[in-house]
C-alpha cells in the first residue's frame, strides 16, 4: 500500500515526501526546528488552515463515532498519582518512559500519561458501560519523527472483551478516513495527491485488517531479513524500523497481538493459555506504525494486587485502582488510546510529528 509517510531502505526510515514536503533519507535523528515563527506563519499559509480544519474534523469525526457506540464523554483530571506506565520509575519495564513530576501544594504529583485507569473506574458503575476522553498526556520524552512529551488523547474504555475491542478500533479507523475524504477533501488535498486519497479510501472500504501474534511478527521479519536479531521476540527489536518493515510484509493495517508480559504494562491482563504473554494489540498502519494501543484490563482484585506487587508498583498510590475491583464476578473490560498527532501524521504523509500540529510541545522549544 502506497500510504503513511515512510519506507524502509536497506538499514534507513526514509521519509518519501508529500505535496509540501520533500524526501529525506533518514528521518529518525532530525531534532525539532523551526517551530517559533508559527504566529506568524499561521496568518497566511494554507497548510495551517487545511491542518486546522483536519483537526476539527477528526474531533467532529470521533464524537459521532462515540456517540453510535453508546459511550459517554468523561472529563478526567490531568494530575494524578497513579501514571498509567510506572516502569520507568521502578526500573521493571524498559519500554516505559519518566512522567513529569510537579509540585502541587507539596504532595508528589504527576502530569497524567494516559488517562486509562480513571476511565476504568467509571465503567465499575453498573449503569455505564462505555466511556472516552479527550486529554492531554504527558511523557517526559525527547521529541522525535514520531513522539512528542505533551500530545492530544483519545481514549476509550468500555465493558466488552478483547476480541469486540479490537472491532471497534478498526470501525473507529475505517470511520476517521471516510468523514474525513467526504468532509475535508479540499483539506486533505492541500497535503495529499489523488492518487494518496485513493488509497486511503482503499482502507477505508476494508472489511478488516490484519492479526498476527507478537511472535508471529518476529518470524516474519527473520524471514523477510535473515537477520538473527529477531531470533528474539523482545520490544527491544521492535522499533519503528520493524512496524514499517511489517506492515510492508503483510500489505494492509495489522493488529500485533500478545505481546511479552515483562515488557508492557501492569495493567494487561495475562493470556488464558500462556500466561507469559499478554492480552494485548498494537495498530499499525501502513507506511508508519502503531497508532493506536490497546488491552483487556487484569480482571480480580487479586491479580491487580498481585500485578502490582510484582511491577514493584507504590501500593499507597495505586490503592485505589486496586480497590476498584470486585472481589466477585468481575467484569471483563478493555479500552484502547490513539494520539491524533500521530493518526494525522500518519494520514497526510507528514514526515515529522510536530508538523502535524501547530503549536507543538517538544524538549527544546516552548514557545510561542
Amino acid at each position: 500500500m502506497n500510504v503513511g509517510p515512510y519506507r524502509t531502505n536497506k538499514n534507513n526510515l526514509s521519509y518519501i515526501g508529500n505535496k509540501l514536503f520533500s524526501p529525506i533519507k533518514e528521518v529518525r535523528n532530525i531534532e525539532p526546528c523551526i517551530l517559533d515563527k508559527r504566529h506568524i506563519e499561521i496568518k497566511n499559509h494554507k497548510k495551517w488552515e487545511a491542518l486546522i480544519k483536519i483537526w476539527d474534523g477528526t474531533f467532529k469525526a470521533s464524537n459521532k463515532f462515540m456517540e453510535k457506540q453508546g459511550a459517554l464523554l468523561f472529563d478526567l483530571p490531568i494530575t494524578t498519582r497513579m501514571i498509567s506506565s510506572p516502569g520507568a520509575l521502578t526500573g521493571t519495564i524498559m519500554s516505559d518512559v519518566d512522567p513529569f513530576k510537579i509540585e502541587f501544594f507539596n504532595k508528589k504529583t504527576f502530569l497524567t500519561q494516559s488517562s486509562q485507569l480513571y476511565l476504568e473506574f467509571a465503567i465499575t458503575n453498573p449503569e455505564i458501560s462505555s466511556v472516552y476522553c479527550w486529554e492531554k498526556s504527558f511523557r517526559r520524552e525527547k521529541a522525535d519523527f514520531r513522539h512528542l512529551p505533551e500530545f492530544t488523547h483519545i481514549e476509550f474504555e468500555s465493558n466488552l472483551c478483547f476480541e469486540k475491542n479490537l472491532i471497534i478500533q478498526q470501525e473507529y479507523v475505517k470511520f476517521l478516513i471516510s468523514y474525513l475524504i467526504n468532509n475535508y477533501k479540499k483539506e486533505l488535498a492541500v497535503f495529499l495527491h489523488k492518487k494518496d486519497i485513493n488509497e486511503l479510501k482503499s482502507i477505508a472500504h476494508m472489511k478488516n485488517f490484519e492479526r498476527i501474534s507478537f511472535h508471529k511478527a518476529f518470524e516474519l521479519l527473520k524471514k523477510k531479513t535473515g537477520l538473527a536479531k529477531y531470533d528474539n521476540p523482545t520490544i527491544k527489536n521492535f522499533s519503528a524500523y520493524e512496524e514499517v518493515l511489517l506492515c510492508k510484509i503483510v500489505g494492509k493495517p495489522v493488529f500485533v497481538t500478545n505481546y511479552i508480559n515483562e515488557e508492557v504494562a501492569f495493567y494487561h491482563a495475562n493470556h488464558p493459555q500462556k500466561k507469559d504473554l499478554a492480552i494485548n494489540a498494537d495498530l499499525l498502519f501502513p507506511g508508519y506504525g502503531e497508532i493506536i494501543g490497546s488491552g483487556e484490563r487484569v480482571h480480580t482484585r487479586e491479580e491487580t494486587e498481585g500485578k502490582a506487587k510484582h511491577f514493584k508498583l507504590d501500593m499507597d498510590d495505586y490503592f485505589p485502582y486496586i480497590e476498584s475491583r470486585g472481589e466477585k464476578d468481575p467484569k471483563i473490560h478493555s479500552g484502547w488510546g490513539m494520539g491524533i498527532e500521530r493518526f494525522i501524521q500518519s494520514l497526510l504523509k507528514i514526515p515529522f510529528i510536530w508538523e502535524a500540529k501547530v503549536f507543538p510541545r517538544v524538549h527544546n522549544q516552548n514557545k510561542p
